[in-house]
């Protein structure tokens, strides 16, 4: 096996990752577990991961249900997986322009704009973990309980 990244060299790619990283699966479930999966789009503000998704759809209900998400990006050799809570409820979309304004510049399209009963959750992250294949399992996880190992 090779040598993997430090926890430092992660948690930066990590953040680079999230930065320009516009899509990502979203997993959800509810109350009695059955799973839910989906791509959304998601602004990473630097702390918190924001989503924006009908009101309607399953993964809104889930999210008000249960307040917990499983999101990953990139692919099974290179993959970050994000244990995160919901702060608070969805919020409509046009409630708080720097949200709105935020995630369409981040993301490249406004939720606003598709019509409809829209709104944004915002995610914060518990857990994070990054790994490059097999050769990184050891020392995947770059945050825990919020706060990051590096």
């Amino acid at each position: 096996m090779g040598e993997g990244r430090s926890p430092k060299e992660r948690k930066a790619d990590v953040v680079a990752a999230l930065a320009k990283q516009g899509d990502l699966w979203l997993a959800t479930a509810d109350r009695k577990g059955r799973p839910h999966l989906i791509a959304v789009s998601a602004w990473w503000n630097g702390s918190r991961l924001i989503i924006a998704t009908s009101r309607t759809t399953r993964s809104a209900r889930n999210l008000e249900s249960t307040g917990v998400a499983r999101l990953a990006v990139g692919s099974p050799d290179d993959v970050i997986v994000i244990d995160a809570e919901t702060a608070g409820h969805g919020a409509p979309v046009g409630a708080d322009p720097v949200v709105s304004e935020g995630f369409t510049t981040a993301v490249g399209w406004d939720p606003q704009a598709v019509g409809g009963d829209w709104v944004y959750f915002t995610l914060q992250p518990s857990r994070i973990q990054a790994y490059r294949g097999y050769d990184e399992l050891e020392g995947r996880e770059v945050m825990r309980d919020g706060r990051w190992l590096a």
